[in-house]
């Protein structure tokens, strides 16, 4: 069930139970700016009412958790699938991982300390608000990963969620709630399709694994400084419209002459995706170190070495391939395609012919928005919050 939903039809309870035992109701805005309607007194029989009610209207098999401590009223819902790779999205582009809401129905605030962590897994992430009575707050929690726990993730892991609790009050404090629930935490490698996204989307999210800042990146581009002319590589247009002092030609063919330095082999290994499927992607790190890529991860990690070089880059998609293009300027829609599988096997003005040619055939489908076509510009991407993956 969504989230979202899910708080309506807690809202709506609330709502409903406290009509139902003579009480009125009081609408008053939450952290995120949503009014919610809470009972100006709780009594256990409205309560009991709300859960029953709670129970009736949601699927036994849903991450979704309340309880009710005399005047506290605790719900919240979790992520079951930790998508590792975009850890650093939640909260952002995807959902929150935790959304929590917190009630009192007493005569009294409540100070309440919650905190969250996978296990093993992340640092803890805490809160304390305040809830006065007979009004409502919303925390969203974001759990962040270790790298030390992420390097350790090359296959799927079970984990545990767990989330705590505390009344804060004078006297000693009183741990009302800790639970541990079980989630899956995906390889640190696994591209998941996310569950409410489109295809666009989807495709979109590959931006996450372009890495601009990755150290392995920038000694592709020192390498690269060898083979222009210059001697040197700078970045951006410099103002040149359409390349035409072939400073961007000589760049880019000077990064693939240095990735020939690599014995870069290219590797088959890309599948159909789509909902329910996840598929395996590595670093720009990882191929540069192991010398092998397939079609999307060649392409990742040109994008890469383009965009830290101030160069916009796109990745194309087609069914079962991928490749990318790079702006020639920053005023006209003028792009180099390369295809990015033929390096070690073809040289860089080839890689440019075939790129070309792919993309004559392509772009029709691409423009029409056909299933499987997809073209994922990464600086509009990076204008959307998704981010480089903070971690190699």
């Amino acid at each position: 069930m969504n989230k979202n939903i899910f708080f309506l039809i807690l809202l709506l309870a609330v709502m409903i139970t406290s009509q139902a035992s003579g009480q009125s109701a009081l609408t008053q805005a939450n952290s995120s700016g949503t009014e919610s309607f809470v009972p100006i007194k709780g009594t256990g029989q409205a309560q009991n009412q709300t859960e029953n009610w709670l129970q009736d209207e949601t699927d036994d098999s849903e991450n979704i958790e309340y309880a009710f401590f005399g005047d506290i009223g605790v719900f919240y819902v979790y992520t079951e699938g930790l998508v590792t790779s975009l850890y650093h999205l939640y909260g952002t582009v995807l959902d929150h991982f935790v959304d929590i809401y917190l009630t009192n129905t007493g005569t009294e605030p409540i100070t309440m300390y919650v905190e969250s962590e996978i296990s093993g897994y992340s640092t803890p992430v805490s809160d304390t608000v305040v809830i006065y009575p007979n009004k409502a707050v919303e925390i969203h929690q974001n759990p962040r990963l270790n790298t030390e726990a992420i390097d350790q993730l090359n296959s799927q892991m079970p984990g545990y969620f767990t989330i705590s609790f505390t009344e804060l009050k004078e006297g000693g404090d009183d741990t009302i709630l800790k639970e541990s629930k079980e989630i899956l935490i995906y390889s640190r490698r696994d591209v998941v399709w996310i569950e409410g996204f489109e295809w666009k989307e989807i495709k979109e999210l590959y931006a996450a694994w372009v890495a601009p800042n990755d150290p392995a990146v920038e000694e592709l581009i020192r390498k690269a400084a060898d083979y222009t002319e210059s001697g040197i590589i700078t970045n951006g247009y410099g103002g040149v419209i359409n390349d035409e002092d072939g400073s961007v030609w000589d760049r880019l063919q000077a990064v693939w002459k240095a990735e020939e330095e690599y014995h870069l082999t290219y590797i088959s290994t890309m599948k159909a995706f789509s909902p329910g499927t996840r598929q395996r992607a590595r670093t720009p790190y990882e191929v540069l170190s192991q010398s092998s890529g397939n079609c999307i991860e060649l392409a990742i990690l040109y994008a890469s070495v383009a965009e830290a070089l101030k160069l916009e880059a796109a990745l194309i998609f087609i069914p079962g391939h991928a490749y990318v293009a790079i702006r020639t300027d920053q005023e006209n829609a003028f792009y180099y395609f390369i295809e990015t599988t033929l390096i070690g096997r073809a040289d860089f003005s080839d890689a440019v012919a075939k790129g070309n040619e792919n993309w004559k055939e392509h772009r029709p489908y691409v423009d029409a928005e056909v299933s499987g076509y997809g073209w994922v510009n990464i600086y509009e991407a990076r204008e959307k919050g998704i981010l480089p993956m903070p971690w190699r």
